[in-house]
């Protein structure tokens, strides 16, 4: 069996130790980190963290997974399928289709811009979206652009005219 990507789910702020016990089997693992600069008080400081938090990714064949699972930090492989259907068969487990080119994507996106944030949501250009919070909590319209760094315009109903403003996608639910 040949080496593929999986997206390891770790226990919480576990992302460092797991990359390091991985790395420590000679096993290929890639933790993804942004470089971040932090305010005290009395100082101003950079650190490196986690972009996304509670995963990290390695390349590993079926035995390689089976050591892996064995780790105390680690939780579960991310895989989709894999529920108990109402026949009580389980259904084969789907994992995301990660390439050495999604590796580098992630890598080059974090070098040239080390604030890009995590967004689980995917929006698309018309899609309804409902902002979440703030003092437009509950005001819905449509995505009137695709969305750029963490931003992207919707277009709010109201009256018979429409006000085109920017939100963070992170205010932002789709809905039907």
């Amino acid at each position: 069996m040949t080496n593929k990507w999986y997206q390891i789910y770790t226990k919480s702020n576990s992302e460092k130790k797991l990359y390091e016990k991985i790395r420590s089997l000679e096993f290929i693992v890639f933790l993804p980190v942004r470089k971040l600069s932090k305010k005290w008080s009395d100082r101003v400081k950079i650190i490196e963290e986690p972009a996304f938090r509670s995963y990290i990714f390695a390349k590993l064949d079926y035995d390689q997974m089976r050591c892996v699972e064995k780790l105390t930090e680690f939780c579960f492989f991310i895989s989709y399928g894999a529920s108990t259907k109402s026949t009580g068969q389980k259904s084969n487990k789907i994992f995301p289709e990660i390439t050495d080119k999604t590796i580098e994507q992630i890598t080059t996106i974090l070098k040239e811009y080390p604030e890009a944030t995590l967004v689980d949501k995917i929006l698309t250009k018309g899609d309804k979206i409902e902002i979440t919070q703030g003092s437009l909590k509950n005001y819905q319209g449509i995505i009137m652009q695709q969305p750029s760094g963490h931003k992207v315009a919707v277009k709010l109903h109201g009256l018979k005219q429409s006000l085109l403003i920017t939100v963070p996608a992170l205010l932002l639910s789709k809905i039907a």
